[in-house]
């Protein structure tokens, strides 16, 4: 399939990613991330004064299956599917503004994992984007702190992009002392661009969908092709509230 017609690929549907998409994508192919490289030391020194001043904000990642031991892989958010996290930009402005200046981008969150910790392989909800790895602090190279895609195993370096297809099955370890530290930021493909909105509703409802099954034990019990039905209607939902909570900036 050409990347022309290639075809949009939810993990909500089920099933594995089968693609000639590569492992990982060359930063050169993009001009933003010069941007990013440019300006890591400035993300950095907010995300630590954000630690600093505001440790609550960093929460164990709400998937509670992907990581041993568990709750040792954190995040905060400013942007998720772009869905604003008016509170966190506000505290990091500088942040905002580099993230604001990415083409297409419809997520941005600092990510943590904690010494001895393991992220268990998984793929991600979509094929329509690229997910960007900054490093900012990162105790250890290979084989003590590492990333794998697919079968292709990298290291991060601080102030260097690590960039892949998030849809193929990826694994992360941190076997140092310390904590690793990356930004994580989402942009969607050229070619799907002219989509963002619907990706982005469609891959929300996703995640608010998996919260609800986890937090609501009954739902469990229901007939198969209800996940489906609410799907549908959280969608929906998403469709009308996404532009105006984007606008707000209160929440």
């Amino acid at each position: 399939m050409s990347k022309a017609n290639q075809a949009i690929w939810y993990e909500i549907y089920g099933g594995r990613y089968i693609s000639d998409d590569p492992f990982f994508f060359d930063e050169k192919d993009f001009e933003w991330t010069q941007t990013l490289k440019d300006n890591w030391h400035i993300i950095l020194d907010e995300m630590l004064a954000l630690l600093q001043e505001h440790p609550e904000k960093l929460k164990p990642y709400f998937s509670k299956n992907l990581v041993f031991p568990p709750k040792h892989w954190k995040t905060t958010g400013f942007f998720f599917w772009n869905w604003r996290i008016h509170k966190n930009c506000r505290r990091c402005p500088k942040t905002t503004a580099i993230l604001e200046s990415i083409p297409n981008l419809t997520g941005g969150n600092l990510s943590i994992l904690e010494p001895g910790a393991n992220i268990n392989p998984h793929q991600g909800d979509t094929n329509a984007h690229v997910k960007v790895h900054i490093g900012l602090s990162i105790p250890k190279g290979l084989p003590d702190c590492g990333f794998q895609v697919g079968d292709e195993i990298r290291g991060w370096k601080e102030g260097e992009l690590l960039l892949f297809c998030d849809a193929h099955r990826h694994t992360a370890w941190n076997h140092s002392d310390e904590r690793r530290l990356v930004f994580i930021i989402d942009v969607i493909r050229p070619e799907f661009a002219h989509k963002k909105q619907s990706i982005c509703v469609n891959v929300l409802a996703t995640s608010m969908l998996q919260l609800l099954y986890q937090n609501v034990s009954w739902l469990n019990r229901l007939p198969g092709k209800t996940h489906h039905v609410l799907h549908f209607l959280i969608r929906n939902v998403l469709r009308l509230v996404l532009p105006i909570q984007n606008k707000l900036r209160l929440l």
